[in-house]
């Protein structure tokens, strides 16, 4: 794991945020924002609002020259999330660990981190970022220091908790709005739990992307683009998102209900639920009650004309059922799932008790989406494999030797200015998408997972997670010793298929 350098929070451009020349209220910020190049952006029905009125007044007092620019809400909203850094609203730092903490999310945020690791030991706490996703040393302090961080972090930066800070017990909780705001991001996520010599939390930060919004960005295969729409045309059923924590379900979930948004004008009710709701959609977003089931919360959105639900996760038998029963009653359903791949999303729907029945009826079960995230090289500073065979595995090599891909290979590089001295520059989507048919689920049901898995690859021409990830080895933007981490043997499809042909 390599070390990296925490750097001075960048300055903003948004002078009228929070510490800013010229800081505004929370509410006129929602209407107005002026921009270091001289831009006053303002709500055009706003335009004559006598708040907004008295601010111009006051520029010109101060003899501040400015251009009016009318745009909408939304227009601010994003130059507020897009400035190019934090100025914290010392109203809100109440102590020297508080101003620390926000310190670190500002600087793993401004580095693009997912997740905040604060690993507090005997004597040393250690400050980790996962980036593309790779953990990163970010600094170290005594532990002492990490035990205030978290403290301040659960007990003065949270909104929703379950009492004080308690060290000795897991915890949750989410990061206060007015905090993520700052920050320019969409929300935070903290959980904790003991470790023998100390404590672990780890913050997630959620992000509204704009730069990934087309399945394509992500990373799926056009053929797999095309199932996607497959799915979206469909009067009802259910589709699952599913794989592993931090594999990216919810953003291609968004994307997802963005396009069906998009596709349909705007003219079917899209409803959501969501614990807690982790990136704008365009559709109506409804946060779980703090005493409200999800079950409970599932059956409540029937009553509410949806023509499109979108629920966050499937998390036990009663909200699975109640996804179901809105299949049922005609509606087009779409959850996440933590599944390992798309068939075995079957088998637990199964385990978690939902009837048999329901789950292998291809007119319900309509479309299951399984998906990984593997880190991008940098294009700049890669390396051929070819050239460094040292740096592979007997065991990889040997696998990328049977499938004829030595030559195409590239290896994640010592890092350069392009990519932070990381090596990698992002992460991109490796995917399988079955729409199972009467005859897959018939085969399921007789046979079992093994021989289905087998019938879809060769009968139904279905590419696994394994073969799109060769096909991005092949291509040169993926280090095959990343993908066998997150994804396993390449060859272990062509093992499991065998042994099923076999038998």
């Amino acid at each position: 794991m390599t070390a990296i350098a925490m750097g001075p929070l960048p300055s903003t451009v948004v002078l009228t945020g929070p510490g800013g020349r010229f800081e505004l209220r929370a509410d006129l910020r929602q209407i107005c924002a002026l921009t270091g190049d001289g831009v006053l952006h303002v709500s055009a029905q706003h335009r004559t609002d006598p708040h907004i009125l008295a601010f111009m007044d006051k520029l010109e007092h101060e003899g501040f020259d400015y251009e009016l620019n009318s745009c909408s809400m939304t227009d601010i909203r994003e130059i507020y999330k897009s400035s190019n850094g934090v100025i914290l609203d010392t109203s809100q730092v109440e102590t020297d660990r508080q101003a620390q903490a926000v310190a670190i999310l500002a600087d793993a945020h401004r580095r693009g981190a997912s997740d905040v690791h604060i690993v507090v030991g005997h004597d040393i706490t250690r400050i980790k970022y996962r980036i593309h996703g790779l953990l990163w040393e970010a600094g170290q302090e005594k532990s002492q220091v990490g035990r205030e961080l978290c403290a301040a972090l659960y007990n003065s930066m949270c909104d929703v908790t379950k009492e004080h800070f308690q060290p000795q017990v897991p915890q949750d909780a989410r990061v206060s709005r007015s905090f993520v705001e700052q920050l320019g991001l969409f929300g935070a996520r903290i959980a904790t739990r003991p470790l023998v010599d100390g404590l672990l939390m780890v913050l997630r930060l959620l992000y509204d992307d704009q730069t990934k919004m087309s399945l394509e960005d992500l990373g799926f295969l056009p053929e797999q683009i095309d199932q996607y729409a497959r799915l979206r045309s469909l009067p009802y059923g259910i589709n699952l998102i599913t794989g592993p924590t931090g594999s990216g379900k919810s953003k291609s979930l968004q994307v997802n209900m963005n396009l069906l948004y998009e596709e349909t004008n705007g003219t079917r009710h899209i409803l959501t639920i969501e614990d807690p709701p982790e990136y704008p959609l365009k559709a109506n977003q409804s946060p779980l009650g703090p005493n409200e089931s999800w079950a409970g919360g599932m059956t409540n959105t029937l009553r509410l004309d949806p023509d499109i639900l979108m629920y966050g996760e499937l998390r036990d038998l009663a909200g699975s059922e109640a996804a179901y029963s809105g299949s049922m009653t005609g509606h087009q359903v779409w959850s996440t799932l933590h599944t390992n791949n798309a068939v075995a999303s079957i088998q637990r729907l199964i385990e978690m008790g939902v009837p048999r029945y329901l789950v292998t009826d291809p007119a319900l079960t309509t479309g299951i989406i399984n998906q990984s995230l593997l880190p991008v090289l940098c294009p700049h500073c890669r390396v051929p494999a070819i050239e460094n065979l040292g740096q592979l595995p007997a065991g990889l090599r040997a696998r990328l030797e049977q499938l004829q891909l030595l030559e195409q290979v590239n290896l994640q590089g010592e890092g350069c200015s392009h990519c932070r001295g990381m090596g990698v520059t992002g992460r991109t989507v490796v995917a399988e998408v079955l729409l199972p048919n009467l005859q897959f689920m018939r085969t399921f049901l007789k046979d079992g997972a093994s021989l289905a898995r087998h019938y879809w690859v060769n009968e139904m021409g279905g590419i696994t997670k394994i073969a799109h990830t060769i096909t991005k080895i092949a291509a040169g933007t993926i280090d095959p010793r990343h993908a066998e981490i997150v994804v396993g043997p390449l060859d272990f499809d062509r093992q499991i298929l065998e042994l099923t042909h076999a038998s």
